[in-house]
């Protein structure tokens, strides 16, 4: 059963992409693996919005620590697969992120992950304010323009 399993996993892995994503999602998420013994480990995933909307997961990768270099693996992965041309990417504060995106999409736009941005800010408030500061946040990120979300803040 696992060998039918990681074929249908091999085939996922190099299913052909679209040409086109309006968005790309970095982010890794670390989880305990037991191999020898048991550590955490980072799982890569991208997930794309496409030109219609709709979000799928690319792919995803388990591995070590997460780092640039691999993203940039990652991406140029992608690249080969199908995926010429996206419109931006959302990922974290990981140094080297950004650069190795736009070594991959030197002509898409980068922005910092609004959920990283709250949780990074959230991190800093006093025990007991955080909710009310996440509800003030809010009103600043979820702004239809930036002139209010600067009146806001």
């Amino acid at each position: 059963m696992t060998d039918v399993v990681k074929e249908d996993i091999e085939k996922w892995h190099t299913r052909p992409l679209q040409k086109r994503y309006s968005v790309l999602y970095l982010d890794g998420l670390y989880v305990k693996l037991r191999r020898e013994t048991v550590e955490k480990e980072v799982i890569y995933v991208v997930l794309g919005v496409n030109e219609e909307g709709y979000r799928e997961i690319l792919d995803f990768f388990v591995g070590g620590q997460e780092s640039a270099y691999v993203w940039q693996e990652i991406l140029q992965n992608l690249y080969k697969r199908g995926v010429k041309e996206v419109l931006l990417g959302v990922f974290d504060g990981l140094p080297g992120l950004e650069e190795a995106f736009q070594a991959v999409y030197p002509k898409a736009d980068v922005q910092r992950c609004v959920v990283h941005k709250v949780r990074n800010t959230l991190s800093r408030v006093r025990k007991k304010d955080p909710f009310e500061m996440a509800e003030d946040l809010k009103l600043i990120y979820r702004s239809p323009s930036k002139e209010i979300a600067l009146e806001m803040f």
